[in-house]
């Protein structure tokens, strides 16, 4: 077993720790933008997905490069938006506005990974 580093990926068998978060992340993402596409409910977790995926890839930001796809990231904004599209009316308004924004917010942080 090598030793590279005092980072707690600083090792061998601890290197990949960063890789295999985010394809779990990313694996996880596309189950849940499947089940949005035909979702008419105002629940959605892909916010919570990609804000997980989001801490992830500050710490990891190499492999966030690497992995993530931009036409992907496009993919998952537009399921999210046409989510919102056809369930805004059934949101409570006092959280319609804030869950677009922070919607909005999300995304263009996570634009700036990826290739």
């Amino acid at each position: 077993m090598k030793i590279f580093s005092t980072a707690p990926e600083g090792n061998e068998l601890a290197q990949y720790v960063g890789v295999d978060y985010i394809k779990f992340s990313i694996s996880t993402i596309e189950s849940v933008t499947d089940w949005m596409k035909k979702n008419d409910n105002i629940a959605q977790p892909l916010l919570a997905n990609i804000d997980l995926l989001l801490m992830i890839s500050h710490k990891y930001t190499t492999d966030a490069n690497l992995l993530l796809e931009k036409r992907k990231i496009q993919e998952w904004k537009q399921v999210f938006n046409d989510w919102f599209a056809r369930c805004e009316s059934k949101i409570p308004a006092k959280y319609r506005e804030g869950i677009k924004e922070n919607g909005d917010e999300l995304f263009k942080e996570l634009e700036q990974y990826g290739h």
